[in-house]
């Protein structure tokens, strides 16, 4: 008998363990499923087997057509976008986000972004001059811009005799000079205004930036507001729309464009007496997709050095840290490529895509070439190294990949879109990066040049000798290892039960940077920035006339407005009623003691008339075209989504008790989408794993042809 035969037979002894099996310790005689006198394993792994020779005999053409299909996958990552929005993370037909694009079709774009400007002294002369400058300049370089609302252009609604004025508040200024004193006591003194435009002490003022809704597409020349009087009525029994496709929402892209522009404008101000703070919606998710993107390229590339120093440590050949990154890489990017195939973007939890990808995939390469380079050291030939190796591993491999993928699979029921996509192609990664493996790995190494290395088996029994430590340990001291697991399962019960959920956007950033500490600025100085819209729909026209309706409306408003806990505070209430309240006082000789709500349902359809002939379109963003329905707009600061889901709730309960179902409320904004992450979170959980755990208990029964056997696996497993 050959050398080489002796050491095969040795090798092949230690995989089975014939000659480690204790003498008081009978072989297994179980049941085993066969067919045709073969157990199933045996079938898959020949033909595995064969799969190793024909490979290498065709690797060019096997790399061929690969390259071909990851061409073509790679030739779409370009189109790849980003998109961190709280609405992308549900689905499109999900209640909430088809209630928040309505809202938005109705009544504009919900975010918004607020620029906190703190000078020596607001003012002052000098600084309304600068602040005048700064607002040009932002309307002059913002695209996509509906308005600019600064102190300078502030709505100020007055009565001159028996006519209303309605105008901006330092509209003829500088052209006329203006008492400065006199002007601070206007604006101090204007509910309106405070914690609006101006902070409660008079120390902070703010720049409102409104984008547009939505962006016409080519052919569609209307002002996009003219559909005002058509615009969707959101109602219990009929089905949300979508906006219809003549328009479409502001695009990553040109969100991009927007906070660009604005930032370019502010680096020219900025400065000691001009200090500048930036947030707002857009400016948040802009900030989250360079994140992204830049977290992305950070964590790959230092996976790919780690997992290379190990692939150094393990193989010490070129070809064990080359090709298996090669493979892993390329399935990563065709992974990605599909999802711009697919128009999917990444999300926040779409980019941990390529680095599970990378530590998943990369354990089948290792597999396969552990016992190639293990068989090729002992003596065989490339040709039969690889056909064994394939053989060998080619299951193990196939369903540790496939039972993967079935887990993350599972998370393609979620409720949210976010967290479905990212179980989609996180198992679409796992099975390209099997069959890349399995395809592209041995004709890659059938093309190689590798030598063959003595001494290395020396390496391979200190790791034999390793693992089977573990197998003698866990053979010999069964008691105590059944004993202990009980105990360790409900010691992990008890602080599973300690957990809690927590989305808090604020945290997500780092405390020495930038966009957190502007956030917790403008937080502070102007009492929150975070927007619930309340629709309220009357469904009969002219219904918002009503007295009744807008004294509910106040009392709602003065509720709301005394809400203050630990964790979340309102910082301010603003309804139709602080414009019907500035228009009745105007027409009563600007008297304070007439800023109230007339109780007459004419008089209230008249003074909102004299508002709108006046030429403002404040009305457009606050009641439809029929006084039908209005928003209600309710501040509060920046906290964790878990607050807010209870806040709602709260909040729901004071609309239900004032009006008693006479009209419907629809609770949106972008508060509304975050608070729905945290229940659409739970319930995707408990589905997903329970459907995991089912399917792998499944495939772990089929892997090892043993019902009994296939559920003690899964035992570790739930552990």
């Amino acid at each position: 008998m050959s050398d080489i035969t002796v050491k095969n037979k040795e090798l092949d002894e230690k995989r089975t363990g014939k000659n480690r099996r204790r003498p008081d310790v009978p072989p297994y005689s179980g049941p085993e499923r066969r067919i045709s006198g073969r157990r199933i394993s045996d079938n898959v792994e020949k033909a595995f087997e064969k799969a190793g020779y024909w490979l290498y005999k065709n690797p060019l053409k096997v790399l061929f057509i690969c390259f071909l299909f990851i061409g073509v996958l790679l030739y779409q990552l370009p189109k790849l976008t980003v998109d961190t929005s709280t609405e992308s993370l549900l689905h499109k037909a999900d209640k909430s986000r088809l209630e928040y694009n309505a809202f938005r079709d109705q009544f504009g774009r919900a975010e918004m972004i607020i620029i906190a400007i703190k000078p020596p002294d607001v003012f002052n002369a000098d600084f309304l001059n600068k602040l005048k400058s700064f607002q040009n300049d932002l309307e002059e370089e913002v695209p996509y811009l509906r308005k600019v609302n600064t102190l300078i252009n502030a709505r100020s609604t007055r009565g001159e005799g028996d006519t209303l004025i309605v105008g901006e508040l330092l509209e003829d200024w500088p052209q006329k000079s203006i008492d400065l004193a006199s002007l601070k006591k206007r604006v101090m003194t204007n509910p309106v205004y405070l914690n609006n435009i101006i902070s409660q002490d008079g120390g902070v003022t703010a720049v409102v930036i409104e984008t547009e809704a939505v962006i016409a597409q080519e052919g569609d020349k209307e002002d996009l507001f003219d559909e005002f009087e058509d615009a969707t009525i959101v109602d219990e029994d009929e089905p949300v729309r979508e906006k219809s496709a003549e328009v479409r929402y502001i695009s990553e892209k040109e969100n991009r464009e927007i906070v660009e522009a604005v930032q370019s404008v502010m680096d020219r101000y900025n400065g000691a007496d001009f200090s500048l703070s930036l947030a707002g919606g857009p400016v948040i998710t802009e900030i989250f997709n360079a994140s992204i993107w830049a977290d992305i390229k950070k964590s790959m590339t230092i996976s790919i050095l780690v997992n290379a120093i190990f692939l150094a440590i393990l193989f010490r050949r070129l070809s064990g840290i080359i090709l298996p990154l090669f493979i892993i890489v390329l399935s990563m990017l065709s992974t990605i490529g599909l999802m711009a195939l697919f128009n999917i973007p990444f999300k926040l939890t779409t980019n941990v895509i390529p680095g599970f990808l990378i530590a998943v995939g990369l354990a089948d390469s290792v597999h396969i070439l552990a016992i190639f380079y293990r068989r090729l050291d002992l003596g065989s030939d490339k040709k039969e190294a690889i056909a064994y190796a394939m053989g060998h591993s080619g299951q193990a491999i196939a369903m540790t990949s496939l039972t993967t993928a079935a887990g993350v699979l599972s998370f393609s029921f979620a409720e949210l879109t976010a967290i479905a996509e990212m179980g989609i192609f996180a198992a679409i990664g796992v099975v390209l990066a099997l069959l890349f493996t399995v395809i592209m790995l041995p004709a890659l190494l059938a093309l190689t040049p590798i030598k063959k290395k003595t001494g290395s088996a020396k390496r391979s029994n200190l790791m034999d000798r390793i693992l089977l430590f573990f197998v003698d340990f866990s053979t010999t001291h069964p008691v105590k290892i059944v004993v202990a697991c009980p105990v360790i399962f409900l010691v992990s019960v008890v602080f599973i039960s300690q957990l809690r959920f927590s989305d808090n956007l604020v945290e997500f950033f780092p405390d020495k940077s930038r966009i957190k500490q502007d956030i917790i600025f403008i937080d502070k100085e102007l009492n929150g920035m975070m927007a619930l819209e309340a629709v309220i729909d009357t469904k009969r026209e002219n219904g918002i006339y009503e007295p009744d309706v807008l004294n509910k409306i106040e009392k709602i408003s003065h509720m709301i407005e005394e809400i203050e806990t630990d964790e979340i505070y309102v910082g301010k209430v603003f309804s139709i009623n602080d414009i019907l309240k500035e228009i009745n006082q105007a027409l009563h000789k600007n008297d304070p003691s007439y800023y109230s709500i007339p109780q007459d349902k004419d008089t209230v359809a008249q003074e909102f008339l004299l508002f709108e002939n006046s030429g403002s379109d404040d009305l457009e963003r606050i009641v439809d075209s029929q006084f039908s329905k209005t928003r209600i707009t309710i501040k509060t600061p920046w906290t964790d989504s878990v607050v807010y889901e209870k806040f709602i709730d709260d909040i729901a309960g004071i609309f239900h008790e004032v009006f008693q179902d006479k009209a419907q409320v629809i609770l949106t904004g972008e508060m509304a989408l975050m608070a729905r992450t945290i229940p659409a979170t739970l319930n995707s959980m408990a589905k997903s794993y329970l459907a995991a755990f089912l399917v792998i208990t499944i495939m772990m029964i089929l892997l090892v042809e043993n019902i009994k056997l296939g559920l003690l696996s899964m035992v570790p497993n739930l552990l």
